[in-house]
Order: structure tokens, then sequence, then C-alpha cells
């Protein structure tokens, strides 16, 4: 379809024709207590969601589930969007975990509430209208058309510190809009029970039995693209770090976008182990002594076990010019060593496995990210979505 044509067909949909679907629609009766979940990616509730979806239905409250997500693209997208055009106006609350510019294109009816959990804690790299300039970002005036985020009742975050990164990147510090609220990230809890760390544990020497009795190294970078075409980055000398250590495992996870294996040779397969698709990313924390990443949110989950991080940035200024960050990428602001080179990440490891890292900045980094995240955020959710006033 020629690019003129598409955003015709799109301009329609999003100023015609949802909103009047929309509007149609709220002729049916409102549930208020019905809360709707909204996958916006994924074809599975994500644990973004999971949490809250468990305890409202421990409480006896209606829930349903509608994953936005279609694989199929193009024209799909459009009666998947007109079939949730006539679900939204029966919920009372509405949850999404990420950007869907579908809940800008009408003012929600009254009674409804939208809250958005997002998908990760911390704020480390740019988004929305943060990006704008960025050849990750759109164009200013595609944000402005086709708005994404103005019909927040709540924005959940992790601590006092990242409200200012969401106002930024949703547009809210033009708008003056408040609702962003540190009242914690509900897949943080998930850190805080006990059978949920050991449960890690037995499931790592399940999938990599090589790993009972040592020490485990986790390397989990995010990807590089769009997430539609993501990429892994370029892989460092795992033999060279090999021959650096004794009685550790590599786990490596690549992110969730990328679907190509990392190729590990023959005389590493004792070391070495691509878990992607075994372990979660979240049993991964629990059960790692040392994390290798690049510019993955992971490090603010991370940073609740207090164990040492190792920043491995051989594209720094790439991806910086390609993506941005609400703060600068050094010591100040990270919580470990930056290598840029692989003798620098292979020099950090070494210093890292040997505990010479310093764990009150760690311990400061958590506290700034993470302070509202204690375990009881799903109950602090749950219970804003109880609450009629």
């Amino acid at each position: 379809m020629p690019n003129f044509l598409r955003e015709f067909v799109k301009l329609a949909a999003f100023k015609v024709i949802y909103p009047l679907t929309y509007k149609l629609f709220c002729i049916r009766k409102q549930q208020g207590e019905l809360t709707l979940f909204c996958e916006v990616r994924h074809d599975f509730l994500t644990d973004s969601f999971s949490p809250i979806y468990s305890e409202l239905n421990r409480r006896g409250k209606p829930t349903r589930v509608f994953y936005i997500h279609n694989n199929s693209g193009g024209l799909s997208y459009l009666a998947r969007y007109l079939k949730l055009c006539a679900i939204l106006p029966t919920a009372g609350t509405v949850m999404i975990d990420d950007t869907c510019n579908l809940f800008g294109a009408f003012r929600l009816r009254k009674g409804s509430r939208l809250i958005q959990t997002w998908h990760s804690c911390g704020a480390f790299k740019k988004w929305g209208y943060s990006i704008a300039s960025l050849s990750f970002g759109q164009e200013p005036k595609q944000l402005d058309r086709y708005p994404a985020h103005i019909n927040y009742s709540l924005v959940t975050v992790s601590s006092d510190e990242c409200i200012h990164c969401f106002n930024e990147a949703f547009g809210f510090d033009k708008t003056g809009k408040d609702c962003v609220k540190a009242i914690g990230v509900a897949r943080s809890d998930w850190f805080f029970d006990k059978q949920n760390i050991s449960g890690s544990y037995k499931r790592l020497y399940e999938a990599c039995p090589a790993a009972e009795g040592k020490k485990v190294i986790l390397y989990a970078p995010t990807y590089r693209g769009d997430a539609d075409n993501a990429k892994a980055p370029e892989m460092f000398d795992i033999a060279s770090l090999m021959e650096r250590l004794d009685g550790y495992v590599l786990l490596i996870k690549q992110h969730g976008f990328v679907r190509e294996r990392t190729r590990i040779d023959e005389s590493c397969m004792d070391f070495a182990f691509d878990v992607s698709g075994k372990l979660t990313i979240e049993e991964l924390i629990c059960v790692s002594d040392v994390c290798i990443t690049d510019y993955s949110s992971l490090i603010f989950e991370y940073s609740l076990f207090e164990r040492p991080m190792v920043f491995y940035a051989c594209d720094l200024d790439e991806f910086y010019d390609y993506r941005g960050f609400f703060y600068d990428y050094d010591e100040s602001f990270l919580p470990g060593e930056i290598a840029l080179t692989q003798k620098e990440l292979f020099d950090a490891v070494q210093r890292a496995v040997d505990l010479s890292f310093d764990q009150d900045r760690i311990r400061s980094f958590r506290d700034r990210f993470m302070g509202a995240c204690d375990g009881n955020s799903t109950k602090r959710i749950v219970e804003y979505i109880l609450d009629k006033k």
C-alpha cells in the first residue's frame, strides 16, 4: 500500500472510525467492577499484569483479557481495534502496559479509568516525546496527531525519581497532567517472595545442570533496531572470558524480541549457555552472582539484590544517537563499571567476581530508582482499582 494511502486510512480510522465505534458502544451497560487487561505487544498475560489479575480474581472481582498484539499486521489491526472499541466501554477500569495510540483516539466515557502499569521499572532509555528528535522516535507532529496518553487516570512507577521522566515521555510536562504516581510496579513484588527465589535455583539446575555448585554470570543485553526487526548486539569473545574465570558459568539471555540464538563455540559449551526461552529474566536475576548488561532496564530489578553489575557499552555513541537516555550514561548514574572494550569488560568482570565493587553505590541506586517497590506494589494498585471515589 502506498504511504499516502496508508496515512489516509490511518487518519480516517483514528479520527472517525474508532471514535464513532467507541461512542456507539457506549450505549452498552458499563460494568463498574470489571477490569479489562489489554496486552499491547504479547499474546500472553505478562508479569506487568499477572499479579494484579491474580489478586483481583482472589478477591472475587470480574476481569477480562484482550490481546491487542497481532502478528499478521496490516488491515487486521483495524478489525482488532474495532473489536476493542466495542469492548472498552463496558469496563470500569482498563489496564495497559505499553504505548498504544488507540487509547488516545477518543475520550473515555464517564466512570471509566485507564491505568498504565508500563512494562519495566525505573527510567533508562528514552521513549515517546523524549525521543521525538532521534531516529528511533516519531515526529512530534505524528505524536500530537495520534496521541496515546491523554486518557490516563494513573501511571504506576517505581520511585519518585522516575516521575519527571514519564511526564516528559508522555508529554505531561507540557499539559500539566498529574497522574504519574510512585506507588510501585506490580512485577517487582515477585522478587520479594522467598519461594520464587528458591524455585528459580531449582529451575536453573533443571535447565542448566552445569551451573550446580558454580557461580553464575548473567549476560542480558537489550536489543538493537526496532521491536519488529530486533537484533542482538555483537557478542564478546566468550573463550577469552572463560580463560580468566574458574568455577563460573556464563548464562546468556537475549531480549525477548530477538529470535536468533547465540552462537557458542564447541570449546566453550561447558562454560557458556544460551538460556533464552528456558529461563525467565526474573529467574535469572534471582540466581546470578554478577550481571553484564548494556542499556537494559533489568538493572533496576537487579539492584534489589545488591549484587555487582558491569555495563558493556561497545556501541555507546551509536546507541545514544539512536535512542538516548534520561541520564548521562556514566558511573555517576550507573551502579557499576562501564566497559567500552572487551579488555575493559573482562577486567571489570574479574573485579566483580573478586567482590571488588561498591555495594553502597548499588544500594543508593536501588533506593533512588526502586524506592516504591517493597513487595506491596500489587496491593496498592488493586486498592486504587477498587476505590470508586
